[in-house]
């Protein structure tokens, strides 16, 4: 009878690195953007800084200076980005 070892599942599958979200989360509450506070910070996945807004007026802003915010976030914090993904919070549930 062949006895199998159960197989270690690793927390992190999902592709969200937690280190880089910790880091942007960190460098946008020190930056100086007018928006700063009025986002919540989401995880990265692969590539993909996710962010959270309360209303249309700011996700249309943040998707029209994404490139801008990409570009800063790569030079204060040596982490490339390939895409801001702007999502309404959703805090009616």
């Amino acid at each position: 009878m062949v006895i199998k070892e159960p197989t270690r599942i690793n927390p992190n599958d999902s592709g969200i690195d937690f280190s880089k979200s910790k880091k942007i989360e960190s460098y946008i509450k020190k930056s100086n953007f007018s928006w700063s506070q009025d986002i919540t910070p989401g995880p990265v996945l692969g590539d993909v800084f996710i962010v959270y807004v309360q209303n249309n007026r700011l996700k249309n802003l943040l998707e029209l200076e994404e490139q801008k915010i990409i570009l800063n976030i790569e030079k204060h914090t040596k982490i490339k980005l390939k895409a801001l993904k702007i999502q309404m919070f959703n805090d009616k549930q």
